[in-house]
């Protein structure tokens, strides 16, 4: 078991190479837009050639633009691609879905390789982006999703767009942005950060595991304490990147993807800590929904409790969860 261990880490430091079908360079990151009814429909084109996308029947300028970013070794197949693309189409379809594919820079190893290359993506990203704007798309439409490095990627496109071209999109979605490498700020690579949009939504599962393990956007939500284990994931999962090892870190896509679905489906409380929203008689104060429903005006961190599988979202009860214990305890 510990050599299993041990080679799995291996391999995730300092990578076995790059997908074998593709080289390692900007010109090979894709754009895929969904032009139907389901994930399985999408054209792709080359990110230099972003402007093909005015072309692809379906794609309409006065629509809203989300162009979601994948994270660490994965690719456009992935299911964490297909649960937030479905969601869209399926309760959405006035929205315009654009998956960033970085899936070969995401490859090799995580600290050679992946982590440093989110800032090569981000720039060609931006650039690509602003020309896009240029020819019509409004910024205050577009909003970036990215899951770990994904939200970096996103971070460093958002921050590219503004400091190099003077647009500011409207708002980025972080979904567990990756820890290593990117915190304690600066400790290696920049991470994603308030300043990257008009409004940064961050959704942390697996805070200090996976991911971010401290503040790091306009609102910070941590469902279940934004922690590992959240409920319903395997308490002993010791093999890095496997399917248990990545639960928590995955729950903030399978959250995302169930709030466009049910936009009420996680109301949050403002709170200093996750033991201070259990105690808080009136968690209904100052309530905003986690996810694709969230307030622009929110700031600040905010708690919440889910269910331990699908349906996650407890909808307004779950915001309650003292008041039910003792509800039980009565009964």
């Amino acid at each position: 078991m510990f050599r299993a261990v041990s080679d799995v880490w291996k391999r995730y430091w300092w990578g076995t190479g790059i997908l074998p079908d593709r080289s390692n360079k900007i010109d090979d990151i894709y754009l895929r837009f969904y032009n139907g009814r389901n994930v399985e429909e999408y054209v792709d084109f080359p990110l230099n050639q972003a402007e093909r996308i005015f072309d692809v029947t379906g794609f309409r300028k006065d629509k809203p633009v989300v162009l979601y970013v994948h994270g660490f070794i994965e690719i456009a197949q992935q299911e964490s691609i297909r649960e937030v693309v479905n969601a869209y189409l399926e309760a959405k379809p006035e929205t315009n879905v654009v998956l960033l594919d970085w899936s070969n820079m995401s490859h090799g190893s995580y600290l050679v390789n992946a982590a440093r290359n989110t800032k090569k993506v981000g720039t060609a990203a931006a650039e690509q982006l602003n020309k896009l704007i240029d020819a019509g798309i409004p910024s205050e439409k577009v909003h970036l999703i990215g899951h770990s490095l994904g939200s970096h990627v996103a971070g460093y496109t958002g921050r590219e767009l503004r400091t190099k071209y003077n647009k500011t999109v409207k708002r980025l979605t972080a979904l567990d942005p990756a820890f290593p490498a990117f915190y304690p700020d600066g400790v290696m690579m920049e991470h994603v950060n308030a300043k990257d949009a008009e409004f940064v939504d961050v959704i942390h599962t697996d805070a200090g595991g996976y991911g971010a393990p401290v503040r790091t956007g306009t609102a910070d939500f941590w469902p279940n304490g934004g922690k590992s284990t959240q409920p319903g994931c395997p308490r002993f999962a010791p093999i890095p990147l496997s399917d248990d090892n990545l639960c928590s870190h995955w729950r903030s896509w399978r959250f995302y993807a169930e709030s466009v679905r049910n936009p009420e489906a996680f109301p949050a409380s403002p709170a200093e800590s996750f033991s201070k929203f259990k105690d808080n008689p009136t968690p209904e104060l100052g309530l905003v929904y986690m996810g694709f429903n969230c307030d622009h005006s929110a700031k600040g961190s905010y708690y919440l409790t889910t269910n331990g599988k699908t349906p996650f979202g407890k909808g307004i009860d779950g915001l309650y969860p003292k008041r039910k214990k003792e509800s039980t305890k009565k009964a």
